[in-house]
């Protein structure tokens, strides 16, 4: 017997899914870890103690996978079936799992499904360069081999690797043929590049008829030669699509060079010989027959290098965003999938990684089906392991033919419900957007959250005056929708214009099948698209079968806006594009399977591409331009809209609560365009719009002997990126306020990004090298002491009045991010106070140790009498350890309440009297307890006393009528709280700190 019974398959796939929920394992705070060279798994065991003291219930941290030499971020995976060695061992893994698990901890794993690193290490893609569509890896790259606008480059993969045109590359002689350990390879410089055994013959050739002039006729290794070459002309053609001639051509392949290498290495004569034929090949600078035959032999390849510019106009493989070394995955293939997540499954079975969180889902054909799949995969290893566990199993098959039966049931089920997998997802939420019902995950990583919070603490009463300091500084009057679409149809024309080519070529290929449709244009095609993904309003829609209100909403108002915006392309052709989109056949409802197909396809590439136009047009582009208050220039943020209004933050954090309770709540990550504290202390600025004014124009006048003129009337840097230097001076000048040579680089490396994002006056295709020295020489300039007296004397002054608001602001939004619905997750050294920007300035290196120290020092005060431990707590959160302090309270006040946090209930506290706007308050609450967090927000300095850590606010605090009658203390001073009529004035909650958080019932906390 080969199967079990449709009865017993369906048993073992109900025990499977019941084993995994068991599993389930829900974090309650997470810590992500940035994994490298420098900070490996033996660094990250040896930071566990300091992590569970804190409060931390599970790690979670960047790819483990083989990525590229000195990656310092993981995304760049080379090979998916391996541990990266720079990272340590299975052993270092298994170690530092059991150490989490001796804990309680958990470890949650980033995987990388949609893209992998090209180049030498990726034995995918070398097999692919060398075999081109006949490669047995060559569907697992999202490849357009077919529709590539230049006919010579059909069934090749453009290779944009040159820094200089292909034609001064080759004549330079840095293009040669190499004989390696009895193979072919082409090099240029530092890059390896296969040859394909198709194309051996010129290399064989001239050596065969060499050797029989010298050797016998009879000689057997001349006749290996000639058996070889025999071989390699009769080899299929690459593009000879019948499937047993293609393994025929891999087999027989592999064969010729295993046989090429054998021989070379027994008769160095030959070798003598061939090497001979690759020395002239490559000599090309005193041999024009050379360059000719060198050029014969690279256009017959299956890949063509070229000139990096290239790849703007005529790439044909899908990459991440516009990277050219990232190639993006056909990760719906079932092969590919499986493949890509081997080895994580590998180790969700044994334990050593208990959740996953899948980057850029955006970026794949069907996020949806992928999620399911993800869960499915991982029932069908549980049933595995019931299976392997069962004794008596005799004839009940193999389980190769178990797996499969098991597989097809979860297809027939559609997906695993509720998730069993503990899975989020990194999927970038625009303003009021949900993520998609039916996704088989817990959540986000958290972006809406972060932007949400962080906009509580920005005054949307000053926005008009706040805007108007804005333009009178900078001159910019174009609005931040404007500036967006701008910055998406720079990308399409440049970056992304080959994928855009790409698309509009597939729409073109769909309209010609159509009576109704052929009259519409290539070129009428792809300008429809480009504005169409201009105007898109969100990241992405998630159209299949079917499209959902959402999308269908989402699609429409695109192509209402698009059509305002070009009005010459008339309605016709949006309404084509529309119905296409969302898979209508309005003249002909019963359209052939054929169109249908098209049609499908055309839209889930179309959905592919808006999201990384979206990513590099206004992330990387708009939100380096717009910069009236670049603390909410944030991914997924947008920095135009009003803020600073509790009820949104409150519908928020209910709306949470009720739907992705177990959704990652950060502040900080490895992406954000600058850290929380940062923002926070910028923040502040919108309290103060008029003394901003009279500081920057002051500022200004300061320091324009400092700036460079470039040109006739153009001044390095412009008054907009001066405008962004002076609001990074705001928020990331040092505690300290002594500003070092180190200070000065980072900031000038930062600048350097933040131009070339922008886009303006330099950028990453064009570097403006004299400019950017310009900005960087001002920067120098106005930060050093003997030059700019003055103006360091004055942003002293400014710092130390807004310093305290700012880091006050910091720890109001620390406490929200660790209690209210959601896991609170900490980036490295995020729980201490950080200044960090933007990566790679975000990946700096975390003085552990001392973060441990200091630890131990909140903890002694923390265990101090009662007597003596307010002024210490007072001064202590003045200090330089407050945030630490407050992180480490809020997180173990969370692991001591766990099961109240997993289930409880969210409620916001309504806030009342003059200063009413300057307190934000909620509860979470369950039958046996209750916890209410108060935060002051929108502090001035009359409100404030920082040496005390006290505020005097006119306000009080009403608790709803299901929490009356309970008794209440404050969870930090263990100290009683009294309410009269289920209200409590602020000046109670904040005699004794500048924050509250209010149990219902004594419980001690888990203080070592």
């Amino acid at each position: 017997m080969t199967s079990l019974s449709y009865e017993s398959v369906r048993d073992l796939l109900g025990k499977a899914t019941r084993l995994a929920s068991r599993r389930l394992r829900i974090p309650r705070a997470t810590y992500r870890l940035q994994m490298h060279a420098q900070f490996t798994l033996r660094d990250a065991l040896r930071i566990v103690p300091y992590l569970d003291r804190l409060g931390i219930s599970d790690l979670y941290t960047s790819s483990l996978l083989k990525a590229r030499p000195g990656s310092l971020h993981g995304y760049d995976v080379l090979d998916h079936s391996r541990l990266n060695p720079e990272l340590g061992t299975e052993a270092d893994l298994g170690e530092l799992a059991d150490e989490l698990k001796r804990r309680g901890m958990g470890l949650i794993l980033d995987v990388v499904p949609n893209h992998m690193c090209v180049g030498e290490g990726n034995q995918w893609w070398m097999d692919v360069l060398e075999n081109g569509s006949a490669s047995r890896f060559a569907g697992h790259f999202d490849i357009a081999w077919r529709n590539h606008p230049r006919e010579r480059m059909r069934g090749k993969v453009l290779l944009p690797i040159l820094d200089e045109p292909y034609g001064k590359v080759i004549q330079a002689g840095r293009i040669k043929v190499i004989l390696e350990d009895g193979r072919f390879g082409i090099t240029v410089d530092q890059t390896r590049l296969p040859v394909d055994p198709r194309t051996y013959t010129p290399l064989l050739e001239p050596a065969l008829v060499a050797l029989r002039e010298t050797l016998p006729s009879d000689d057997d290794s001349a006749l290996e030669l000639q058996s070889i070459l025999t071989a390699v002309r009769h080899l299929p053609a690459r593009d000879d699509l019948n499937a047993e001639h293609i393994r025929e051509a891999l087999a027989e392949g592999a064969v010729i060079k295993r046989r090429l290498a054998d021989l070379v290495c027994r008769s160095s004569y030959i070798q003598v010989q061939i090497q001979r034929v690759v020395s002239e090949l490559s000599n090309v600078a005193e041999n024009s027959d050379s360059l000719i035959r060198l050029i014969q032999l690279l256009d017959a390849q299956p890949y063509r290098p070229s000139f990096w510019r290239v790849a703007l106009d005529e790439i044909n493989y899908r990459r991440f965003f516009d990277v050219n070394d990232l190639a993006g995955l056909a990760t719906e293939r079932s092969d590919v999938f499986d493949a890509i997540h081997a080895k994580p499954l590998e180790w969700l079975k044994k334990g050593m990684i208990t959740g996953l969180r899948v980057d850029h889902i955006d970026g794949l054909l069907d996020p949806q089906e992928y999620l399911a799949r993800v869960q499915q995969k991982y029932v069908i290893e549980c049933a595995q392991e019931i299976w392997e566990a069962d004794e008596d199993r005799t004839g009940g098959g193999t389980w190769f033919a178990i797996e499969q039966q098991l597989t097809k049931a979860c297809l027939d089920q559609d997906s695993v419900s509720p998730p069993g997998l503990y899975v989020v997802v990194e999927k970038i939420l625009g303003p009021r957007e949900v993520v998609p019902p039916g996704w088989a995950c817990h959540g986000t990583t958290g972006y809406e959250f972060l932007n949400e919070v962080n906009a509580l603490f920005v005054d949307s009463d000053t926005e008009e005056e706040l805007s108007i300091v804005y333009r009178r500084f900078t001159q910019q009057t174009d609005s931040f929708e404007q500036i967006c679409y701008e910055g998406k149809l720079q990308v399409l024309r440049s970056t992304m214009a080959s994928e855009l080519h790409v698309l509009a070529h597939r729409l073109d290929d769909l309209a010609q099948l159509e009576w109704w449709s052929r009259d519409f244009t290539l070129n009428g095609l792809r300008q429809a698209l480009e504005e169409m993904i201009a105007c898109f309003p969100v990241y992405r829609t998630y159209v299949s079968d079917a499209a959902s209100p959402t999308d269908q909403l989402m699609i429409l108002r695109a192509a209402q806006r698009a059509r305002r915006m070009n009005p010459l392309l008339g309605k016709e052709i949006f309404e084509f594009l529309v119905d296409t989109l969302l898979l209508r056949c309005p003249y002909s409802p019963s359209a052939a399977e054929d169109y249908v197909k098209h049609q499908r396809d055309f839209a889930r590439k179309f959905q592919q591409l808006t999201s990384p136009v979206m990513a590099k047009g206004v992330e990387d582009t708009a939100l380096y331009e717009f910069n009236r208050l670049v603390s909410l220039n944030e991914v997924g943020g947008d920095p135009a809209r009003a803020c600073g209004q509790e009820s949104r933050l409150h519908a928020f954090l209910e709306s949470r609560a009720a739907t992705s309770p177990n959704a990652l709540s950060p502040l900080s990550t490895h992406d954000t365009k600058r850290g929380e504290d940062v923002r926070a202390r910028i923040n502040v600025l919108s309290q103060m719009p008029a003394e901003w004014d009279q500081r920057i124009r002051r500022w200004r006048q300061m320091n324009r002997p400092h700036k460079t003129e470039i040109e006739e009337g153009l001044f390095a840097p412009d008054d907009n990126e001066e405008y962004f230097i002076y609001q990074t001076f705001v928020g990331c000048w040092p505690r300290s306020y002594c500003v070092d040579d180190d200070f000065v680089k980072r900031l000038q490396a930062y600048l350097v990004k933040a131009m070339r994002e922008a886009k303006v006056h330099s950028s990453w295709i064009l570097p403006e090298s004299k400019y950017e020295e310009a900005v960087c020489s001002f920067v120098a300039a106005i930060l050093d002491s003997k030059r700019s007296a003055e103006f360091l004397a004055d942003m002293e002054t400014f710092q130390r009045e807004i310093r305290p608001l700012g880091e006050l602001n910091s720890l109001s939004q620390t406490l929200i991010r660790c209690l209210a619905p959601g896991v609170p997750d900490t980036y490295q050294g995020c729980e201490s106070w950080n200044d960090c920007l933007v990566d790679p300035d975000s990946r700096r290196p975390v003085d552990y140790d001392a973060l441990s120290r200091s630890l131990d020092d909140c903890d002694r005060l923390l265990s101090t009498p009662p007597n003596v431990q307010m002024p210490l707590l007072r001064k202590e959160l003045a200090s330089s350890n407050a945030k630490l302090l407050v992180s480490s309270i809020a997180l173990r006040l969370r692991r001591t309440y766990a099961s109240l946090f997993q289930s409880g209930g969210y409620a916001p506290l309504e806030v009342a009297g003059n200063d009413a706007k300057s307190v934000f308050a909620f509860v979470v609450h369950d039958q046996q307890a209750a916890i209410a967090t108060v935060v002051p927000r929108l502090i001035s300095r009359q409100m404030f006393s920082q040496n005390q850590m006290q505020l005097e606010l006119d306000a009080d605090v009403i608790f709803p009528e299901l929490l009356r009658n309970r008794v209440w203390h404050n969870a930090v001073t263990n100290r009683p709280i009294s309410m009269a009529d289920n209200r409590v004035s602020a000046k109670v909650l904040f005699a004794e700190l500048s924050f509250a958080i209010c149990v219902s019932h004594a419980i001690d906390l888990d203080y070592p």
